[in-house]
């Protein structure tokens, strides 16, 4: 893979969202909303964008959780080209109040949740119903460290219609494994616990043990932070072998160096990541997993890929 012609894709996209977004806009949030359009393999249209910016302004109120700096990256999300944007911000306002009636709080992560939703409003309610009864099993397998930001695992392993008090479980199961053996106990642990459940609702040692293999050898050579902790997750459940590894190091360390990453090293493990796990699934290098749970992992490394850059801000691995 040509790393330069990777460096100037995420480039050239952040200088088009720069020159819309001005000075209003966090850089962070520039560039959080580059990755995306990068990851989701959409062209950056200005014109499309804005449209999509103006209707959610028009929905949302000043009390909303969406309003600031969040607009433009659920902006991002909605300029699909599938819908015009007044119908893309109606439907994800009507999938969120669902979300909402089935008992989730009105926070940026029901919004991104509803995101995750099928399109097709007869599934709404089932939907909502499972991701609901799984957040509540990890919940009280986890009491103090589920929060709204789980909404979206929640969503997505709903999905697998798997038993949700064995998922979660299972996900507390992984997540004594794994700490203290080279990860820190906190929300990120929890989340890279989530990952290793989608592809298998019983429990596997080899991911435990390839994730603690990853994070050893890469750590070493990567700035990494406890918010990538999922992103090694997925490299563990869809098996990367030791070669697909060093291409991500070797690119990372590529864009490290870049302009547009030099100052935020460990934003480029997280595009990184992304960018070549979508280029290795679109190849078919993963096609012994089911279609429709490496639908779901493809969601869930989009998801994760943003969220860490999102979270830059999170103390680095000792």
């Amino acid at each position: 893979m040509e790393w330069n012609t990777v460096n100037a894709e995420i480039t050239w996209t952040h200088e088009k969202v720069t020159s819309l977004a001005g000075w209003s806009v966090d850089e962070k949030d520039v560039l959080t909303t580059a990755v995306y359009y990068v990851l989701a393999q959409h062209d950056f249209d200005a014109e499309s964008f804005s449209r999509t910016m103006d209707a959610l302004k028009k929905r949302v109120g000043w009390l909303s959780p969406v309003r600031g700096n969040f607009l433009p990256l659920l902006a991002s999300f909605l300029d699909t080209g599938r819908l015009p944007a007044d119908e893309a911000v109606d439907g994800l306002f009507k999938r969120q109040q669902v979300l909402r009636r089935a008992g989730f709080k009105n926070t940026v992560h029901s919004f991104l949740a509803a995101l995750l939703m099928s399109p097709t409003p007869g599934s709404f309610q089932s939907e909502a119903v499972q991701a609901k009864r799984l957040y509540t099993a990890m919940k009280k397998q986890h009491f103090l460290l589920t929060s709204d930001e789980d909404y979206s695992y929640a969503m997505l392993l709903g999905k697998l219609k798997n038993d949700p008090k064995e998922q979660a479980a299972l996900m507390r199961k992984y997540y004594d494994e794994l700490n203290g053996s080279g990860f820190k106990s906190g929300a990120e642990l929890q989340w890279l616990s989530q990952v290793l459940t989608i592809d298998c609702c019983s429990y596997k040692e080899e991911h435990a043990v390839r994730s603690r293999e990853l994070m050893t050898h890469i750590r070493k050579r990567v700035n990494l932070k406890p918010i990538h902790y999922p992103l090694i997750g997925f490299l563990a459940i869809l098996e990367c072998s030791d070669d697909q590894v060093e291409q991500l190091i070797s690119l990372t360390n590529f864009l490290a160096k870049e302009e547009l990453f030099k100052l935020r090293r460990a934003a480029a493990f997280s595009f990184g990541t992304g960018y070549l796990l979508q280029q290795l699934m679109e190849r078919g290098e993963f096609a012994e997993i089911p279609r429709p749970t490496l639908f779901i992992i493809r969601q869930a490394v989009m998801g994760a890929s943003v969220a860490s850059i999102v979270s830059g801000s999170t103390a680095a691995l000792p």
